[in-house]
């Protein structure tokens, strides 16, 4: 360990920055983006042993390690982030000064690494970002879609739509509304069955329940609404929602949904129109070098404003 310590040491103390250009930064901030030497080659249309040999003589120069080598990919290490924050404005200036010299005018142009749950990543945000994308033709965005939550400050991602509160310190968090949840079934459900619409919670019983892995938010609307809902009567689970949605429009049953995802599908019907059966605060959240970048600004900026029109 100590000769590894002294060797970055000397490496370390022969830094010279005349020694950096701007493939080096450029190919450091594209790895950072995209997390992967094939995809940061393809941003950059260059090759990968090229970003490799980039990412190699970077580390070589500052003599750290910026880089976890993790299985598919390259993972940020916390001094990788701190430079990316300036590394990425950089590069930014560098683009805009090219095009500039070019005579081009591109406006945003650009990745911008969304994540957000995938009910919201297939259900929503498509239709959110079409005008946007539409609107600034060399605007990039990629869209991750989990139910786990991404590192901002690691930069797995740029901006985050999340459904609870932010506890991370340094992020930008704005509140912009909650999402209701309702129950919903396809009109086939009840023509195959013969069934009714359930006008209470009470009539419920008997119907076939979509549900989640373990079943307990259908156990606890029934202890809520003094029905008896055990596990057995939600004979179909899953712990995706978006699966939940798909066995709803598939008549399996009746199942949740979110309330404005199912009122705008014409071939579902909604039960008990007047009541929620969960509701989640929808925050939009990313780093506080937001207001550098613009394509981010704007970004963060058209999410909050469209997707108020979206939530409750």
């Amino acid at each position: 360990m100590r000769i590894r310590m002294e060797k970055n040491r000397r490496l370390s103390d022969a830094f010279d920055l005349a020694a950096i250009d701007w493939a080096l930064i450029r190919s450091f901030a594209a790895v950072v983006r995209t997390g992967n030497l094939t995809r940061a080659a393809k941003l950059l249309k260059i090759t990968q042993p090229t970003v490799g040999r980039h990412i190699r003589k970077l580390e070589e120069l500052t003599g750290e390690v910026l880089f976890d080598r993790i299985p598919g990919g390259f993972r940020p290490t916390e001094r990788a982030t701190e430079l990316f924050e300036k590394a990425e404005t950089l590069d930014d200036a560098v683009v805009a000064f090219s095009r500039s010299l070019r005579g081009e005018n591109p406006g945003l142009a650009g990745p911008v690494r969304i994540t957000t749950s995938h009910m919201f990543g297939v259900e929503v945000m498509p239709t959110i970002l079409c005008d946007l994308l539409h609107h600034h033709p060399r605007l990039e965005i990629e869209l991750s879609v989990r139910d786990d939550v991404a590192n901002l400050l690691r930069r797995e991602a740029d901006i985050a739509v999340r459904f609870f509160r932010p506890t991370q310190d340094d992020l930008i968090a704005v509140q912009i509304g909650s999402t209701a949840m309702g129950l919903f079934a396809s009109r086939t459900y009840f023509e195959r069955t013969g069934l009714a619409v359930p006008q209470t919670p009470q009539q419920v019983k008997g119907h076939l329940i979509i549900g989640e892995e373990h079943a307990l938010r259908a156990i606890s609307f029934g202890v809520e609404h003094s029905v008896a809902i055990g596990r057995g009567d939600v004979r179909f689970r899953s712990a995706s929602m978006p699966c939940q949605l798909a066995a709803v429009r598939a008549g399996l049953g009746i199942g949740p949904a979110p309330i404005r995802v199912g009122e705008r599908d014409q071939s579902l019907v909604r039960v008990f129109p007047d009541i929620a059966v969960a509701a989640f605060p929808v925050w939009i959240v990313a780093h506080d070098d937001l207001n550098r970048s613009p394509r981010m600004r704007t970004v963060f900026d058209h999410l909050v404003s469209a997707l108020r029109d979206f939530v409750d």
